[in-house]
């Protein structure tokens, strides 16, 4: 493994965790990283773990993503220095890249180390992310949990929602599986959700050889799955932790040439990442098309009812 950059955030302190409950009441967890949050003008590339926009906006965010595992898990949340999302829109991918694996990497893994042996107490866990947050997830997927291999064994399923997993990738960790089915487990579980317009167009988040799974179908072909299948679809800000519920439900398709969930409802294109407020010029960043705000929200229902279904797949397979 790397060595560490910098001093890890000391995660025996509570104040450095977003969400670690006294008294965990559920037989698993989840372990969850935010996405990019900090959009503080004044923060450097990669943003203090005090920063109070940051903290601020990631309160917003946990209640509206990892809110799906409230009722089937008990949810630990790290605070972790993480690229600036301000920065993010004039950094190469190599740049990002970089700085990720640096302070970011450090506070991450830190984090998994105090959880694992202070918190967690032997139970199965889920592993849960979006953008930013997923990919630090592979990250610790590739090279924290190949080293803990104990702790691997009892993972439940990792959600990388809103950053590519990709065939090179699992070439490359060969101890790492997509998931091909609604219950399947040990497995990861990825897609970025995009309306038909950003095809053609590049994202940051949207790589060569990208793999998705229909989150309203759990299949990877591209067999359409209908807005009838969908139980709810929701939008939230990043300025408010409430989600409101939408009027139309999103529909699914995959296109396998692009490797995202593919939404063709027109009425949602209202949500797509270049129409919120403040984030009008990230076209160039994400693509006309994005809904990277809504890979939790659009599908938050159906996604709840999944983490359920591979928590009882996973303890029946123990029993």
């Amino acid at each position: 493994m790397k060595p560490m950059v910098g001093t890890p955030s000391d995660y025996a302190k509570s104040e450095n965790w977003l969400a670690r409950p006294d008294a965990p009441d559920k037989g698993v967890d989840v372990f969850y990283l935010y996405p990019s949050s900090c959009f503080d003008p004044k923060a450097p590339t990669i943003s203090p773990i005090d920063n109070k926009i940051m903290r601020h906006t990631a309160k917003n965010i946990i209640a509206q993503q990892a809110s799906a595992f409230e009722h089937s898990a008990n949810i630990f949340a790290p605070f972790w220095r993480q690229v600036s999302a301000v920065k993010l829109s004039s950094m190469s991918f190599e740049e990002v890249d970089a700085a990720e694996w640096a302070e970011p990497r450090s506070d991450v893994y830190a984090a998994l180390d105090y959880y694992f042996e202070h918190l967690n107490g032997g139970r199965p866990f889920f592993l849960a992310g979006h953008s930013q947050g997923s990919r630090l997830t592979y990250m610790a997927l590739s090279e924290y949990f190949a080293e803990h291999p104990d702790y691997y064994a009892n993972m439940i399923c990792a959600y990388c929602l809103g950053d590519s997993l990709t065939e090179s990738y699992l070439e490359a960790n060969p101890h790492v599986r997509a998931a091909t089915c609604a219950d399947d487990t040990g497995v990861v579980v990825s897609w970025n959700t995009e309306g038909p317009e950003n095809i053609g167009h590049d994202s940051l988040v949207v790589a060569p050889g990208a793999i998705s799974i229909n989150p309203l179908n759990w299949r990877r072909d591209e067999t359409p799955a209908s807005a009838d299948l969908n139980l709810g679809s929701f939008m939230g800000s990043l300025l408010v932790p409430k989600m409101h519920r939408l009027p139309v439900k999103a529909d699914a398709t995959i296109n396998l040439a692009r490797g995202t969930v593919i939404v063709s409802e027109p009425r949602l294109k209202k949500c797509a990442i270049t129409e919120l407020p403040g984030m009008e010029g990230l076209g160039p960043v994400f693509g006309p098309a994005s809904y990277h705000m809504c890979d939790y929200s659009f599908f938050y229902l159906n996604l709840r009812e999944n983490i359920q279904l591979r928590a009882d797949a996973f303890l029946a397979q123990k029993r």
